[in-house]
């Protein structure tokens, strides 16, 4: 079946891409009132009959170019590297596979940071070694301060950094702090975790059919700091602004994701500033609801601070998605007027101590990912060995990435504005 170039045109103050015109050679009209964003090897045949638009001030349109798109006329627009990490289970190019998908002249090979289920233990010996090493160097006392180190100075810093592709670990801490209830999480952890998932969804054919993706820890902070903006100037507000968030709605800017209009499920994790606390958000893109998996909740000032929280997720997604015509791409649009209607979950697992709402909110994500009831899966007696299974995860996946050189797929360059 033949592949061909799709072309999104978003409105954007005149700022344009001179480099990708030149190639997907676009109305000239429009030209000085777009920037060009290209999502390469897409199958047009599965949009053919979708309707799109090509307006003057057009805000999204879709162009088929004439001939197929290859390896050879994309070369010139878009860096090999950026290529090769569409690689998939069953779809990936021929010679070796690194972490998940660089082709080279060695054996084939795949390796994996998360298992694919969420209850599958590690190995008993590997659990037993991960144990021995987290315990080393580990301080009696932990010096005051907002993050303190939790080893002495000959264990705390890694001579080889610990690369997990969101991000490169250089202090034993970290793993530290992920792996020990009821110490609280970063946002880096979450990242990290949140960005495995998404590698998981891709490399496992089974999740990858459910059409669920993840964002990053980003994506609600920075729309949290849009919708502040657009509440106070709507009449003014500049949508360039929103240029890195329509970017990860596409699945450009965000590793490993998925464009908006591929899936129907976005699982977004969410720090609630206000309660120092985090939460996972379940964004349905068939019906235009929005579940908030919250394992903390207290009626009263707690969950209106909750609501208050989610409100520009349910509120500016609309919009964002309106200037996507993703409305256009879905079986219907949200019911009434925006905002989409939030719900708290009721009767799930909740945490016992003030420290596991991160690490719930992990586990939220892969329960929903594999289509399982959290009511069963995600409560508080297993939360400490979760904790632990996935720090182990971790540690090993960098360990093997240390040891046999392997790289993941898509190290590529984020630009977020």
């Amino acid at each position: 079946m033949a592949k061909y170039r799709l072309n999104l045109i978003l409105d954007h103050s005149g700022q344009t891409f001179t480099e990708i015109q030149s190639y997907i050679n676009p109305n000239s009209d429009n030209s000085d009132q777009a920037i060009h964003i290209l999502i390469h090897n897409t199958n047009f045949d599965s949009l053919r009959n979708k309707k799109s638009k090509f307006v003057t001030k057009s805000v999204i349109t879709v162009i088929k170019l004439e001939e197929p798109a290859n390896e050879e006329n994309i070369g010139a627009v878009i860096p090999k590297k950026k290529i090769a990490r569409l690689s998939r289970l069953g779809q990936r190019p021929s010679g070796r596979m690194t972490e998940v998908g660089f082709p080279s002249k060695a054996p084939s090979k795949l390796i994996y940071a998360l298992p694919p289920g969420l209850a599958d233990e590690p190995p008993k010996e590997m659990l037993e070694k991960f144990r021995e090493w987290i315990k080393k160097g580990v301080l009696k006392r932990t010096p005051l301060g907002k993050r303190p180190p939790r080893y002495n100075a000959k264990h705390e810093t890694f001579d080889k950094p610990h690369d997990l592709g969101f991000m490169v670990v250089d202090k034993k801490s970290w793993y530290y702090e992920l792996a020990t209830s009821p110490v609280w999480l970063w946002d880096e952890h979450i990242d990290v975790a949140f960005y495995y998932l998404r590698k998981k969804i891709r490399q496992f054919p089974e999740l990858e059919q459910r059409k669920v993706t993840t964002v990053d820890t980003f994506f609600s902070s920075k729309v949290r700091s849009l919708w502040r903006v657009y509440q106070s100037s709507s009449d003014k507000f500049d949508w360039g602004s929103c240029e890195s968030i329509l970017k990860i709605m596409l699945g450009v800017c965000v590793q490993s994701g998925s464009s908006w209009f591929e899936v129907n499920t976005l699982l977004i994790p969410i720090h609630l500033v206000d309660l120092k606390h985090w939460a996972l958000i379940k964004l349905d893109l068939t019906n235009w609801t929005i579940e908030v998996y919250d394992s903390y909740q207290h009626e009263g000032p707690h969950n209106s601070k909750v609501r208050e929280g989610v409100e520009c997720i349910s509120t500016f997604i609309p919009l964002l998605a309106k200037k996507l015509n993703l409305f256009d791409f879905k079986p219907r649009k949200p019911p009434g007027s925006y905002p989409i209607l939030v719900t708290i979950m009721k009767d799930i697992p909740q945490q016992a101590n003030a420290g596991d709402c991160g690490m719930f909110t992990i586990k939220y994500a892969e329960c929903l990912i594999e289509g399982r009831d959290v009511r069963y899966w995600v409560i508080h007696e297993r939360m400490q060995l979760f904790r632990e299974w996935i720090t182990y995860y971790f540690w090993s996946h960098a360990n093997r990435k240390i040891e046999q050189t392997y790289k993941s797929d898509d190290d590529v360059d984020m630009e977020f504005a």
